[in-house]
């Protein structure tokens, strides 16, 4: 494959294209830009604004549907134009200079930054928030808020969007004068969370003891069970990795010591008030499952057994590969695999003398009849949100491996087909308009599937399986028309060299790794401003952007640091990263 000579000039410069990956890159500044403007049901997000809006949920599905995307395939086709230059071995010497020393460096001097802005973060939040909510007053133990609420008329037993009333964030969270508080207001000690869990389990679950005795002195029943079957008492005995996930999904912090002697004590204290362990008539194998993913417990029980077991081990390669290691960097990781993957199939295509693919293969707008089905296959075992899962652990999630597989493979044969510069995004004003009905209807059954963060609209699992069947359909559809919409509008309007284009792409890399600290302190900052939400999106995205691009020009461009991250360059080497 390698002795073959390119259909196209070697040392062409894809201007378009590399105007394209920056932009997939500078979009997901602006996409993390309006993270905290959007009303999760789970504070996943270390700031929380106090102008969420649902526009930037929608926004943040239609952002996440294509851009990678646009940046794999970019990656695919570079790849495979570096393969064609400089054979097997430069194309692994190059990219584990500009990739995987990268993700080395970058994940060890940023992840611990990350996470210390996140914990400062939900600290902020839960002393400035006080009262946006019953529950938010709750959590931050805001009594003159609640007291405020319960006068309005608010529900003091409704549960949040996350399943959790305001009695069980009190006891979570140790706020025992807001429990009291809540309880005074009329709080029913036995209403459920989505699992089936009572204030009285989320207390002795943290080892909250003042509150845990609070709620029992009041009348709740120490022997209430969950829908797996948990008794206040077994949950005091939840292992280490169950605490610190579900302590880590709510973003409450995790005193181990304390939480540790608090469990003890509310353990005996319960025992003498005769509650009982955990009950053996409620077993299931799937019950560890439901306690991270509630809305999965109805589905199950409808699921063969061999369904079953095979969801177990799906869920915890799913939970292993979550573990946000590299945070924003993982797609750094996952372009490691695909070029791993590249250059094997490149051996053994160079062993076996394989001929390029056809142009018709790729040009011809019935590319799509192979694209869509290869690409829904992985996309049918994603349901985590609208589009691919993002998995920042070492531990790969082989679904998203294998649909980010299929844009990359896309984008490597389309090097060296004339065919691709000719008629591959050509009418790219029609691709641009399918897409949105794609992405509305696409919404639309993903809105009745549900998805982590909310329960589907049916759980019987025929309606299920249609409603996720025709949301990955439309997912997909709407990826590939943004795709290829965008490839035909980049090659319209950025053909030729540009010197302020090269350099917007040349410093994107550079932007985009280094971009999340500066952009989640500044969203901490304004979190509580009472200015327009778009107002403080473009300043954030702004301020930060332009911090960076400083920092790049005078201490980054031209040091070990620039040539690490896009080679050598001297004053009048101007190249992009390849």
């Amino acid at each position: 494959m390698s002795d073959l000579p390119p259909l196209l000039p070697a040392k062409k410069r894809w201007h378009d294209l590399d105007a394209f990956r920056a932009f997939a890159m500078l979009l997901g500044i602006g996409l993390h830009g309006f993270m905290s403007f959007v009303p999760f049901p789970l504070p996943v997000w270390p700031a929380q604004d106090v102008n969420q809006h649902d526009g930037y949920f929608f926004a943040l599905h239609a952002i996440h549907g294509f851009r990678l995307q646009l940046f794999f395939l970019v990656s695919g086709f570079f790849t495979a134009m570096m393969f064609r230059q400089r054979g097997l071995r430069g194309l692994i010497q190059h990219r584990a200079k500009r990739i995987l020393l990268p993700l080395v460096v970058f994940t060890v001097l940023l992840s611990p930054t990350i996470i210390g802005i996140g914990i400062f973060g939900s600290a902020l939040n839960a002393k400035r928030g006080g009262n946006a909510t019953l529950w938010a007053a709750a959590k931050s133990g805001d009594v003159e808020a609640i007291n405020r609420h319960l006068a309005k008329g608010a529900d003091v037993s409704q549960p949040d969007a996350a399943g959790l009333t305001s009695l069980s964030w009190a006891a979570l969270l140790g706020q025992s004068d807001a429990a009291g508080a809540l309880i005074d207001g009329g709080a029913d000690l036995e209403a459920t969370d989505s699992d089936g869990t009572t204030a009285l389990h989320c207390a002795a679950f943290m080892g909250e003891v003042a509150v845990a005795r609070l709620l029992v002195e009041h009348g709740a029943d120490v022997n209430a069970t969950s829908d797996d079957g948990g008794t206040p008492l077994s949950a005091t005995e939840a292992d280490e990795l169950t605490t610190q996930f579900i302590a880590g999904m709510l973003q409450i912090p995790v005193d181990e010591k304390k939480m540790a002697s608090g469990r003890a004590e509310i353990a005996k204290f319960l025992k003498a008030k005769g509650a009982l362990p955990r009950q053996d008539a409620a077993e299931d194998p799937l019950a560890w499952l439901y306690l991270l993913v509630p809305g999965f417990e109805p589905i199950a029980g409808q699921l063969p057994e061999w369904a079953q077991a095979v969801a177990i081990v799906l869920a915890v390669n799913w939970l292993l590969a979550m573990i946000p290691i590299f945070a924003h960097l993982w797609f750094l990781y996952c372009l490691v695999w695909l070029v791993a993957g590249f250059a094997v199939v490149a051996w053994i295509a160079r062993k076996l003398n394989w001929k390029p693919v056809p142009a018709w293969f790729v040009a011809s707008p019935l590319r799509l009849l192979w694209l869509v089905p290869l690409t829904f296959v992985p996309q049918f075992f994603m349901v985590t949100t609208f589009g691919p899962d993002t998995a920042a652990s070492p531990i790969p999630w082989p679904p998203m491996l294998a649909y980010y597989a299929v844009f990359f493979g896309f984008g490597a044969l389309c090097h060296g087909q004339e065919a691709f510069e000719k008629k591959v995004g050509r009418l790219w004003p029609v691709s641009l308009l399918l897409a949105i009905p794609a992405l509305l209807l696409g919404l639309h059954w993903f809105g009745l599937r549900g998805s982590l963060f909310f329960t589907s609209a049916s759980n019987h699992l025929p309606d299920l399986l249609a409603n996720h069947l025709l949301c990955t359909l439309f997912s997909v559809l709407y990826a590939w028309l943004m795709v290829f919409g965008f490839i035909g509008l980049f090659r319209r309007f950025f053909p030729g060299g540009n010197q302020r284009i090269r350099y917007v792409a040349d410093s994107s890399y550079w932007l985009y790794v280094m971009h999340l600290p500066p952009v989640m302190l500044l969203q901490i900052w304004v979190s509580d401003w009472p200015w327009p939400s778009a107002v403080k999106i473009l300043g954030i995205c702004a301020v930060s952007t332009a911090a960076l691009l400083v920092i790049y020009e005078y201490a980054v461009r031209y040091t070990f640091i620039g040539a690490m991250l896009n080679g050598s360059k001297t004053r009048h080497n101007t190249d992009t990263f390849g």
